[in-house]
């Protein structure tokens, strides 16, 4: 089911599911918008936000077990290179 409160800009609950991702330039995540990313390897990631702007962020070590809020509705394949991304939801 797609996390139902888009537009909840302060919304830093307990995150209630994991998704794993597997980067595509095609289909959306399949839970819809994430309420953020969980990134487990270094490298980059490109994604679309929620808005439907495409971003290229690096991510690093610091980053591996925090949650970080990004509301993404898709992971690009092309431009990612950073594997074990999570949804969360």
């Amino acid at each position: 089911m797609p996390y139902p409160f888009l537009d909840t800009t302060n919304d830093f609950s307990p995150i209630n599911d994991l998704k794993a991702v597997t980067p595509s330039d095609a289909t959306d995540l399949p839970n819809g918008v994430s309420r953020g990313l969980l990134f487990t390897t270094v490298g980059n990631v490109s994604f679309d936000t929620a808005a439907g702007t495409t971003v290229t962020i690096p991510v690093n070590s610091s980053w591996f077990g925090a949650v970080i809020y990004i509301r993404a509705k898709r992971i690009r394949a092309t431009g990612t290179t950073s594997t074990g991304i999570f949804a969360c939801y």
